[in-house]
């Protein structure tokens, strides 16, 4: 892999194959499924009736081999004998394949947990999940299929070899009822739970563990860096069928052939399973238990091949469309480099669906991006090339691009002098200057735009500012509502119009910052304000953080529980997320690209989890070897160009990795000594970092030189994942002292403390977020409330 790119997490071919249960649209699955496989009993029923006929065959009346079966059944029925019983079977099978499929894939994805921690190999892990899986769906799907099994069969066997003939279907259900009772229905109903069920559990685990095996054969293993073809995808699939027929007939034939003579014998002829055991033995010896099996396994094989690719083909044709790429096969490994980069941007899947984008918003957003590492190339380069060495190696270092950038001789002189003629030329002209920059900035700050890069704050000359600080508004606060357990954490959208929180109790509350005001409204006469507008409830542990996606109205959230959640809160009825991310950690922090299509994540794990949000991909970066981290990401966040990213860490050091390679450019090893780093987030013009520790400090940090700049002291955090947080002017800076249940809140450029609110809250407050765009903040706490604060006007 180029030293440039992202390098891929170790996912095997296949799983990128396959379609979870919820990505899937259940309603067009049942139904085009239903039409899917009827289609596919009409060509492989004529199979079922010849291998039934041959295992019921008296020894006088057995044919020598499945062509003399077939023969036979011309002669005497022509072609409607190869279906007799068929409308009886389609009549059952669409329920019995919606109760079958349903189990199958809810079960599956559970024992894919319970056997993910015994660390099996990949190929077991998918045997052992596989046949329970399909083992749980042959039970259920038995209830409804022995039956409709019981009365088909008989009907595929009237008039031969002495059996009875029937008037159809109902008929065959009528004589059963009247002689036998339901129980007749049911006639070897243990024996087909003997037969269907291991066999479904050999068949699955087989096709399961073989398609593993077949992916490596292949050389698409666990680091492969190519993804599969749609043909070879099938191919593949189709194999792992024939494999999982053939080990499947071979094993259960015995028990299918007792099954088959208990089911078809009338209560005249009724038989226990050990007398057909025995006259079998008497009829033919021991190979009479494999009669059949050159159409049983003709039958498993063919239907399981046809049957598995048409399922694989169904999941696909009812992903949800949100969830799979129109072309999921040319998925790009390398995509940030295109987006901010000097690459041209590669052709992605567009189908975010629900994240209602708005393109020319993000379009110049990442064209700024783009202009800035290319302004700072050619300032590198042409400082390299005068000689200007020490010069170009400090700004390279300072603006993280690569001292050996290529770029043609003079070419900043070139644009400098062609922009200095044009500005000249429309100044005489009476044309005001206008570019990319002042495009950006006229578009409104409202929800689903992303704000330049802008601060008010010079910090350039931070280490020789003296004198007075400035004093922070007094600010009124108000108890907004409260969770049924610890209130952890909590976000402002990019447009500061609503604010998220998270809770120990697994719930997320959405609330409308302008409905919280006009609650804090003394004079309110309207009655009752209720700020939250949605309550969301979907994991299953707690809550450790929230992001919310920059241009739609999405709202994402990391848990305890492993798992990364989307909610749509533009749907009044949604309660759940419509999409999830299973990671495999604990998820501790998430954060949106500025773009919106991707996502980062810390975990437990020390590497940064990056996730494409078009198509569940994962990558991981291939630079971090030399790091020597072992510990937990507690913060993750990108910066406003999504040019870089940072990561507080366990182990007290503070990390700036490039968005674009996903290395690691400037680790602050240490940087709150060996103790837990417990936020991280970049300045308005991503050259400083604030970072706040459980060693009581907040620090600030500039990005290209790794040199700590300033130092906040007088606010006491040991014992909670405290943050440290700008106003929207990045004036003042504000945090948690734990002992004195206060709001400590700092003068950025002189580091004195100026002002101490107690918090309200019982209990020191976990969580301190300040709005983007307005005077305005919000506080979390262990006594489960969320507290409002906004500026007294």
């Amino acid at each position: 892999m180029d030293s440039g790119e992202i390098a891929r997490p170790k996912v095997p071919a296949f799983d990128r194959t396959e379609i979870n249960w919820d990505k899937l649209d259940k309603t067009k699955l049942y139904v085009v499924g239903a039409g899917l496989f009827t289609g596919v009993t009409v060509a492989l029923y004529p199979i079922s009736v010849i291998k039934t006929r041959m295992q019921v065959a008296s020894k006088d009346a057995a044919q020598k081999n499945a062509f003399a079966a077939i023969r036979n059944i011309l002669k005497v029925d022509g072609i409607p004998g190869l279906y007799r019983g068929f409308g009886t079977v389609i009549t059952g099978a669409v329920p019995a394949r919606i109760v079958f499929l349903t189990s199958l894939e809810t079960t599956k994805v559970a024992s894919l947990k319970l056997v993910e921690p015994f660390k099996l190999s990949e190929p077991v892990q998918a045997a052992i999940a596989n046949g329970i899986a399909g083992m749980a769906a042959s039970l259920c799907s038995q209830a409804v299929f022995v039956p409709i099994d019981v009365v088909s069969q008989r009907l595929m066997v009237q008039g031969y070899s002495g059996y009875a003939k029937y008037n159809g279907g109902l008929d065959v259900a009528r004589k059963i009822l009247k002689s036998d009772g339901v129980r007749g229905l049911y006639r070897g109903f243990g024996l087909s739970v003997m037969t269907y069920s291991p066999s479904s559990a050999v068949w699955w685990a087989s096709y399961g563990s073989s398609q593993r095996i077949i992916w490596r054969l292949l050389g698409h293993g666990n680091e492969t860096e190519t993804v599969p073809s749609q043909w070879k995808i099938m191919c593949v699939q189709a194999t792992g069928g024939v494999v999982a027929g053939a080990v499947a007939s071979c094993i259960t034939t015995p028990l299918d052939t007792i099954k088959t003579r208990l089911q078809v014998s009338d209560s005249k002829q009724r038989q226990t399973a050990r007398q057909v055991v025995k006259r079998l033995i008497v009829e033919d010896g021991w190979k009479g238990f494999y009669r059949g099996l050159g159409p049983r396994f003709f039958s498993m094989s063919a239907w399981g091949t046809t049957m598995i690719v048409a399922y694989e083909y169904l999941k696909r044709l009812c992903a949800k469309s949100e969830e799979i790429a129109e072309k999921p096969h040319e998925v790009v490994t390398w995509t940030l480099v295109g987006w901010l980069g000097f690459e041209e941007k590669p052709s992605l899947p567009r189908s975010v669906v629900g994240f209602s984008a708005m393109e020319s918003s993000l379009e110049q957003t990442l064209q700024a991006g783009k202009l800035l590492r290319h302004v700072n190339a050619l300032i590198v380069a042409h400082l390299r090339d005068n000689n200007l060495s020490q010069a170009a190696t400090a700004v390279a270092s300072a603006t993280m691009t690569p001292l050996n950038t290529e770029a043609p001789p003079n070419k900043l002189l070139e644009l400098v002098a062609k922009g200095l003629a044009a500005e000249r030329d429309e100044a005489s002209r009476g044309v005001s200057s206008g570019g990319l920059f002042d495009s950006i900035a006229g578009v409104p700050a409202g929800h689903g735009s992303v704000p330049l890069p802008t601060t008010s704050v010079d910090f350039s000359s931070m280490q020789d500012v003296k004198g007075s600080s400035k004093s922070f508004p007094k600010h009124e606060t108000r108890h907004v509502s409260e969770h049924k357990n610890v209130a952890r954490c909590a976000r402002f959208s990019p447009d500061g119009r609503f604010v998220a929180t998270g809770s120990s109790d697994t719930s997320i509350k959405l609330f409308e910052v302008s409905k919280i005001k006009q609650m804090m409204l003394a004079d309110a006469r309207d009655g009752p304000v209720r700020p939250v507008i949605r309550t969301f409830y979907d994991h299953s542990q707690p809550i450790n953080d929230l992001d919310f996606h920059p241009q739609g109205t999405i709202l994402i959230s990391g848990a305890k529980d492993h798992s990364i959640k989307f909610f749509d809160f533009s749907k009044t009825a949604a309660k759940r997320a419509f999409r999830v991310i299973q990671d495999t950690h604990n998820v501790r922090s998430v954060s949106f690209h500025p773009s919106g299509d991707y996502l980062l994540a810390g975990t437990d794990h020390y590497i940064p989890h990056l996730y494409d949000v078009n198509t569940f991909q994962c990558y991981l970066s291939s630079h971090v070897q030399e790091l020597n981290a072992n510990a937990a990401i507690n913060q993750v966040q990108y910066s406003s160009t999504g040019s870089m990213y940072v990561t507080a860490s366990k182990d007290g050091s503070v990390r700036v990795w490039d968005g674009v390679t996903a290395q690691c450019v400037r680790p602050i090893v240490g940087a709150h000594g060996s103790i837990e780093a417990t936020s991280a987030s970049f300045t308005k013009d991503q050259r400083f970092i604030l970072s706040c520790g459980k060693d009581s400090t907040v620090k600030l940090w500039e990005v290209g030189t790794g040199r700590l700049i300033k130092q906040y002291l007088g606010a006491v955090h040991t014992q909670l994942r405290c943050q440290a947080v700008f106003n929207q002017t990045e004036e003042f800076i504000l945090s948690i002292d734990e002992p004195n249940n206060e709001v400590v809140i700092w003068d950025v450029l002189t580091a004195e403390k100026v002002a101490k609110w107690p918090s309200n809250h019982i209990g020191a407050p976990r969580w301190v977020e300040h709005s983007p765009f307005e005077p305005a903040f919000i506080t979390c706490g262990n006594d489960k409330s969320v507290r409002f604060w906004k500026e007294i006007l």
